[in-house]
């Protein structure tokens, strides 16, 4: 059972850890096949995607993962009704946005390649979530089988897209590429039939659960995606691309934690919630955190440039403000994890969005930066303070929490 347990956490970590490098090395390859200026406009249309899938996320999985009735196949069943419909609006969306876009971001991608973008959430939505449901009984083996073999399928992609298209819509083939090798591989490992269920109870308990997750990662797209936002209005497409890589850099060991968080840290909240051995298990937990975000901050400022200078050349290598406000605000991002992980185990999805609220506040002087032609440290100290504001707002909500709930279950 122990080494059981050692096995799904390695995989757990192993998995996040993969797709990260795995997108790390998309950007490098697109830096050098295609430039810098065509890099810009590809992680334009990554970006987009990536709105589009934010904005429409109840937390369906996180829901399997926290309900009682989460191991139900009634509700697998409703919960993978919910996934088509979102995959059937996302795609709506990208197909209405598309002609509106390439006029918001002059010179940027053409409205096919924004339409195109439609398949990558249609092809999601069919994606058969009994790997998540393995996660319940800390079996992880499944999840890494989908999300592992997407990576790769992803990364397989990457090389021949660029070559066969040579600017960003390579880009909108390799996304898809990965949505479609996530749906079959999800179905492929499944142990139960597919089911899909749509009913009012259903999507109204999908709602309560997952409109303030959703009200979230809307603030957590302008948090993590709308400094490259402003870069692109105020700047050129190479400037974006910079800044597109030396903040991809700063926040994957972030987008590490954060994945797998939900897959150990979540659960393992839950469990201890309902033993009563919260008072055992989050002091650990938070200092473990905090000794990642302090080794993050200090190494990336010490790194970034000489790294990023050698795996994507000079035009991207970052000056020494850049890469230490960049790194400060991914640390205070990872410090934020056990925070956020905590709001959900008690069913406070709202708190997350709470504490966001003042990340998203910290725009306002990006913006105010921007408009100015203050260099991108600039922007990227905004950031850092506003992700330190957002992990302080985090504690203050969860502290009458964590002691009632500590009482509660002593």
């Amino acid at each position: 059972m122990a080494r059981s347990l050692q096995e799904g956490k390695a995989l757990a970590w192993g998995v996040p850890m993969l797709a990260e490098a795995a997108a790390l090395g998309r950007s490098v390859a697109f830096a050098w096949a295609i430039g810098p200026d065509e890099l810009g406009r590809a992680l334009m249309l990554a970006l987009t995607v990536r709105l589009v899938e934010m904005m429409s996320d109840l937390g369906a999985d996180r829901l399997m993962l926290q309900a009682r009735d989460g191991n139900s196949a009634a509700l697998q069943a409703e919960l993978q009704g919910g996934f088509v419909l979102r995959g059937l609006l996302g795609a709506l969306v990208l197909l209405a946005a598309a002609p509106v876009l390439p006029v918001l971001f002059d010179g940027g991608p053409t409205a096919a390649s924004y339409a195109l973008l439609a398949l990558v959430p249609l092809l999601r939505g069919v994606t058969h979530l009994d790997f998540r449901r393995a996660e319940r009984g800390f079996r992880y083996r499944p999840m890494a089988l989908v999300e592992g073999g997407a990576t790769l399928a992803m990364a397989l992609a990457v090389l021949p897209a660029a070559a066969v298209l040579g600017d960003h819509r390579a880009m909108a083939w390799v996304l898809i590429a990965h949505a479609s090798a996530l749906v079959l591989l999800s179905h492929a490992v499944a142990s139960r039939h597919y089911r899909l269920r749509v009913s009012i109870p259903a999507l109204r308990r999908m709602w309560l659960f997952g409109a303030p997750l959703m009200l979230n990662a809307l603030l957590m797209f302008v948090t993590f995606y709308a400094d490259r936002v402003i870069v692109a209005t105020a700047y050129d497409w190479a400037t974006l691309a910079l800044y597109g890589v030396v903040l991809q850099l700063a926040l994957l060991p972030a987008q590490i934690v954060g994945r797998a968080a939900g897959s150990l840290v979540l659960p393992r909240l839950r469990t201890a919630l309902a033993q009563g051995r919260m008072g055992a298990v989050w002091a650990p937990l938070v200092a473990a955190h905090a000794g990642l975000a302090a080794l993050l901050a200090l190494g990336f400022a010490v790194l970034a440039a000489p790294v990023i200078g050698l795996v994507y050349g000079a035009v991207f290598q970052p000056d020494a403000a850049l890469a230490l406000a960049t790194g400060l605000a991914a640390g205070f991002r990872v410090l934020r994890t056990p925070f956020s992980q905590l709001a959900v185990a008690t069913g406070r999805t709202g708190d997350p969005a709470r504490a966001n609220i003042i990340r998203a506040l910290a725009l306002i002087p990006a913006a105010g930066a921007a408009a100015l032609g203050l260099p991108l440290a600039g922007i990227a100290a905004a950031a850092a303070l506003g992700e330190a504001g957002a992990t302080l707002r985090a504690w203050l909500l969860t502290l009458p929490r964590r002691n009632q709930t500590q009482e509660s279950f002593a």
